[in-house]
């Protein structure tokens, strides 16, 4: 009887008391827990005679140290919430910010440079000043947003940017192309690497891969978006006296200015916050209850105490020059620099390389829509693995090799279209008709369509990152890195080598297999480090404290690999 009692109790701590734990309801009601079969309530686990078991921790709230007590269904029901409610808007704001990147894709199959008087050099030096300005502040915007709050600055960023997208649409010249470029990347800048830290702190490690993937989903399929909005947009050119690329400017800044102002009113300071509107401003009911929102904070403070409570924090040189003279960082950046952009340029100049197969510029764009969507679910197909399995370098692998046999695949091709008895034709512009252009088509797509990987390795270098300061400056370092090879993937196909691109091709071979060797090295070095790791725990156990995972079997380990 008494167990049912203290049962009920439990529910109770769920359903009708959102303010009281379960501890402090047993203890209210003069049970004696560990006759019943439920472990006194602590940091920790305990459970009772049927089998249930409750997570116990202390946390934070309203300056008062609560102990949280909860289940594992209702850890669920709360993760749900977030995943609903909070990560779309993440995923959208970064799916327009990749859409205001990538629309120049769709931008040249227009008669944009005609128009611009620019060449396609020009527009691709624009394209690489984009990149650059993202670099250029990409630590000191992750160092004011954590001062100020993710949710006053990040919604901020989004409605600048989405601004200056719009702005676009007035370019004249080449200089006015070049400042554009340049002021969207310095708005632009600090957003992913900040992003990417506020879902490490709503989200456990082992949450954290799929969450990460499926905010990078929106932008891994935003390619096939640009595309259609470009289709749609050239479609409409004269209407208003816009040219075709000016409402592709229009359509997708007013989209992200929208997206920012949707951000400014719903991104919380913090689980406790989802009741305040417009940055804590406004008060409603909000989508967390305070018992709900103790669970949330509780579940993270258990799963990696480190994480901590406040919505901001002091960000010091020390931790920059931890993070940058890590030999671990490294790998990840070189395999940043030489992955993405051996197919880098592919987004930007993919839709002008399908058109020269002879396709009209609306068709290029939508031939160019359903590689980064499947993509995108090859991709969070692979981030199921991660988190099942949390092997990292061997998944990661899997999207290498893919890649490379689409370029080898693209390279035979362009072999077979030099050998066709058309040859003098097939330099102007690649023939639609033969079927060795098709099967161009064909590996480019194929190509295009590799797992999207990039959300796993940023993962995977936070995870072995120990401390919240050096997680925030990694992700900065990484994805200023990946901003960083941007201003030469672009580059890789240039004007010179159209329509062919024999050599962008053998370039992106070469940083394919440079990709490849480092992934290899770098599980390799991991897999040293733990059993060397695993020696030295066996003659001094307080080394356990320095693993950063821990297995189901309860097998500590210093790195993920």
């Amino acid at each position: 009887m008494a167990s049912q009692v203290t049962k009920s109790l439990v529910v109770a701590a769920t359903a009708t008391a959102p303010t009281k734990t379960v501890a402090q309801l047993i203890t209210q009601a003069d049970i004696n827990v560990k006759d019943e079969g439920l472990a006194t309530p602590s940091d920790g686990e305990s459970g009772d005679s049927s089998g249930t078991t409750y997570y116990h921790q202390h946390i934070e709230r309203n300056g008062e140290r609560v102990l949280v007590s909860w289940t594992k269904e209702e850890e669920r029901r709360v993760v749900r919430k977030a995943d609903y409610l909070f990560l779309p808007i993440f995923a959208l704001m970064f799916t327009w910010m990749a859409i205001d990147r990538t629309n120049v894709s769709g931008v040249l199959t227009s008669t944009f440079l005609k128009d611009t008087h620019m060449t396609r050099d020009q527009a691709n030096t624009g394209v690489s000043l984009l990149w650059f300005g993202i670099v250029l502040l990409e630590i000191p915007s992750n160092i004011i947003l954590h001062r100020v709050g993710p949710h006053y600055w990040i919604p901020l960023q989004v409605l600048v940017w989405g601004v200056i997208e719009v702005l676009q649409m007035f370019v004249k010249n080449a200089s006015g192309w070049y400042a554009a470029r340049l002021f969207l990347g310095l708005a632009e800048s600090g957003f992913i690497p900040g992003s990417l830290y506020i879902l490490s702190r709503w989200y456990t490690q082992d949450e954290l891969a799929s969450r990460t993937t499926l905010f990078f989903f929106g932008p891994s399929i935003s390619a096939a978006f640009g595309s259609l909005i470009s289709a749609g947009a050239l479609h409409i050119e004269g209407a208003g006296g816009l040219y075709g690329w000016q409402w592709i400017f229009l359509i997708c800044g007013a989209s992200t200015i929208a997206t920012g102002l949707l951000a400014f009113t719903l991104v919380p300071k913090s689980p406790h916050d989802t009741n305040r509107l417009f940055g804590g401003l406004v008060p409603w009911s909000g989508w967390l209850s305070e018992r709900e929102a103790d669970v949330f904070v509780a579940r993270i403070v258990k799963a990696d105490p480190m994480k901590g409570q406040a919505a901001t924090m002091s960000v010091g040189i020390k931790d920059i020059t931890d993070v940058l003279f890590d030999w671990t960082t490294w790998p990840y950046l070189i395999i940043c620099l030489s992955g993405l952009q051996s197919a880098g340029g592919l987004q930007t100049w993919g839709a002008t390389i399908v058109q020269s197969l002879g396709f009209t510029s609306i068709r290029a764009n939508l031939l160019n829509a359903p590689a980064p969507v499947l993509a995108s679910i090859f991709g969070l197909i692979l981030s199921w693995f991660v988190d099942r399995y949390k092997r990292f370098g061997y998944t990661i692998m899997f999207a290498a090799i893919w890649t490379m046999v689409g370029l080898i695949a693209l390279y035979v091709s362009i072999s077979l279209l030099m050998n066709l008895d058309l040859k003098p034709n097939v330099e102007k512009n690649l023939p639609v008709v033969t079927e060795a252009s098709w099967s161009f088509y064909a590996a480019y797509v194929v190509t295009v369509a590799a797992p999207s990987w990039q959300p796993l390795n940023v993962t995977w270098l936070s995870l072995n990152q120990k401390t919240p300061q050096k997680r925030a400056i990694a992700y900065a370092v990484y994805i200023g890195c990946s901003n960083l090879g941007g201003t030469y993937g672009n580059q890789v196909f240039r004007g010179s080598d159209a329509p062919l691109y024999r050599r962008a091709w053998a370039a992106c071979l070469a940083l394919g297999a440079v990709w490849i060797a480092t992934l290899i090295i770098q599980t390799s070095l991991f897999k040293r480090s733990n059993k060397q790791f695993a020696k030295k725990v066996q003659s001094d156990a307080s080394l356990e404290a320095e693993a950063l995972y821990t297995d189901r079997k309860g097998h500590k380990y210093r790195y993920y690999w």
